[in-house]
């Protein structure tokens, strides 16, 4: 199921296209209901009327009069003074908001809602759209949009006629907080992306002088050839049995002294084979690389989910089962180096590199602990975490609390293994540390954020951990119009229509990118973990900005900008 949230728009275009009363939030809210829920349908009673609540007001609207407003455009009754409040646009985008449909495979939507993250969702939206008896909707709202998939295409007057109840709430007041937490969140985004590519461009000028054709181009191969070695890892302690890939250079046993290693943890839903192409690029450059698969929150389980064979996109062990995975692997590849890898493996020099929950869990064996204060406080159906689908999977960790171990493996002692020396987190989820878990760390800390990222969104997953960092080395990454993955940033860009007469150009951008990514895992990692400084340069802004192509810029700073201060301190 597709999860929408808003994000910074490009200058000169206003939040919502429209003012930000309660009668444009209303005009907004359906067109996000539209956009993220679809639409939803039940059989059972129809709705005749629907009761808008702003505080002690309310206003009646009847389904005729709106499903006329959308078919003709004419508005009448209540409708038509709430009508008369929207110009000539805002009424079109309301009317569209209104009818537009789209199909729903049945499966994996029923799965979805019935899985903890989809109720979770649901939670939240019936705290905005209640039942006739002013009960929280997620019920009503899951039984419409099952019932709505199944019948065929849905639209948003599906759920307006066949709520399952004799009437429908909006409460106004909630969906304008909502709104406005959307729109603040949009608008510190926006200064802080103005803020790093200013400071990234002031350090960019700082002598000693850059020429990027001093340079060799470390977004190319490295200068040995590569194979590849397939691993099964069998932990008989917590019953897991997982696949690795290990990639070596060729002539492993040629190249001089020990070598590094880094560990590269995918994401939810996601298969370690996604980044076969940086684990091939790192060891090019003589740097070892190991993909492991997280077996309870990959791709696997994602497809169970989707399919009926499970009622879960992860289990909520991963939290420690992830780090876990990672030591275990390191015991096993510590227990083999001798024989299988001649002693050339270097185990007590290891990066580890995560993307989304591999972010995580690369914090987590960084010295980070989860804040369970903190996720108590935050994971209730009051908040807004519909529109943080990071929250969505952080809340999760709640469901580890009645297990005294767990809790102090996560939340005291932590899980950090004093073999990894340096991480690097994409667009990692992070909340849950708080600042008392970041704190933590103490090695060498990348963390790289898209502006426009709708998953774990850089303000405020990333922003706040780059700030709550206290290691002396620290670096904080950030792509212009880039989101969590690359399916997402072109979804993001089609949407905003930035990319109208660019989908090559964001292809090419992509791809830009994920070689600046492969290039920096190098840089990073050779200066780092092998001393060796011939790499330093490409750890500076010039570098990240000379190979950076407009529209879609990459900034690096080792510190905030002290304009963001007051942005962090609201």
């Amino acid at each position: 199921m597709a999860i929408t949230r808003s994000f910074a728009n490009p200058p000169g275009r206003a939040w919502f296209g429209q003012p930000r009363g309660p009668i444009a939030h209303l005009s907004a809210l359906l067109t996000t209901l539209a956009a993220s829920l679809g639409a939803l349908a039940a059989p059972g009673l129809a709705v005749e009327t629907i009761v808008i609540e702003y505080g002690p007001f309310s206003r009646s609207i009847s389904t005729a009069s709106l499903e006329r407003f959308a078919t003709t455009g004419v508005a009448d009754g209540t409708l038509a003074g709430l009508i008369r409040r929207l110009d000539a646009d805002q009424q079109q985008g309301m009317r569209e908001a209104l009818e537009a449909s789209r199909s729903v495979d049945l499966v994996p939507l029923t799965q979805w809602l019935y899985s903890p993250m989809g109720e979770d969702m649901l939670r939240f939206a019936g705290t905005l759209i209640k039942t006739e008896a002013s009960q929280n909707g997620h019920l009503a709202l899951r039984s419409a949009l099952i019932a709505t998939a199944a019948a065929g295409d849905i639209s948003l007057l599906a759920v307006i006629r066949n709520f399952p109840t004799g009437g429908m709430r909006i409460d106004l007041s909630r969906i304008v907080a909502a709104a406005q937490e959307v729109i603040a969140e949009a608008d510190q985004t926006v200064a802080l992306r103005e803020a790093v590519a200013q400071q990234s461009g002031a350090d960019a000028a700082l002598p000693p002088p850059f020429d990027l054709a001093d340079l060799p181009d470390i977004t190319q191969p490295g200068p040995y050839p590569t194979r590849q070695i397939s691993l099964t890892i069998d932990d008989t302690e917590r019953n897991r049995t997982y696949p690795v890939e290990v990639i070596v250079p060729h002539n492993l046993e040629q190249l001089p002294g020990k070598l590094p290693v880094a560990v590269i943890s995918h994401g939810l839903g996601d298969t370690r084979t996604n980044f076969l192409d940086i684990g091939v690029h790192l060891a090019s450059y003589g740097v070892v690389a190991v993909l492991p698969e997280h077996i309870g929150s990959n791709l696997a389980q994602k497809q169970a989910l989707f399919s009926g064979l499970s009622n879960e996109a992860f289990r909520a062990r991963e939290f420690i089962d992830r780090p876990l995975d990672i030591t275990c692997l390191l015991d096993e590849l510590a227990h083999t180096n001798p024989v299988n890898y001649g002693g050339k493996l270097n185990l007590d020099q290891v990066a580890v590199i995560g993307h989304s929950f591999g972010g995580y869990t690369a914090l987590m064996l960084a010295g980070a602990t989860v804040d369970f204060d903190l996720l108590r406080q935050d994971c209730t159906p009051a908040t807004n975490i519909v529109l943080n689908v990071a929250e969505l999977l952080e809340c999760r960790a709640l469901e580890l609390t009645a297990d005294p171990a767990v809790i102090e493996a996560l939340g005291q002692t932590g899980l950090r293994d004093p073999r990894v020396k340096l991480v690097l987190a994409h667009s990692p989820v992070t909340r849950l540390f708080g600042q008392s878990g970041i704190s933590q760390i103490q090695i060498p800390t990348i963390l790289k954020a898209g502006e426009f990222d709708i998953a774990t969104p850089a303000v405020p997953e990333q922003l706040s951990t780059f700030r709550w960092l206290t290691t002396e080395d620290k670096y904080f990454y950030l792509g212009e119009r880039s989101s969590h993955t690359p399916e997402l940033t072109r979804l993001v860009n089609r949407f905003l229509h930035l990319d109208r007469d660019l989908t090559q150009g964001v292809d090419e951008a992509i791809e830009l990118n994920r070689g600046i990514v492969r290039a920096l895992s190098v840089a990073f990692v050779k200066v780092y973990l092998t001393g060796d400084l011939a790499y330093e340069p490409f750890l500076r802004s010039a570098y990240v900005e000379a190979v950076s192509q407009a529209p879609f810029n990459r900034y690096l700073v080792r510190e905030l900008p002290a304009s963001l201060q007051e942005l962090l301190d609201e």
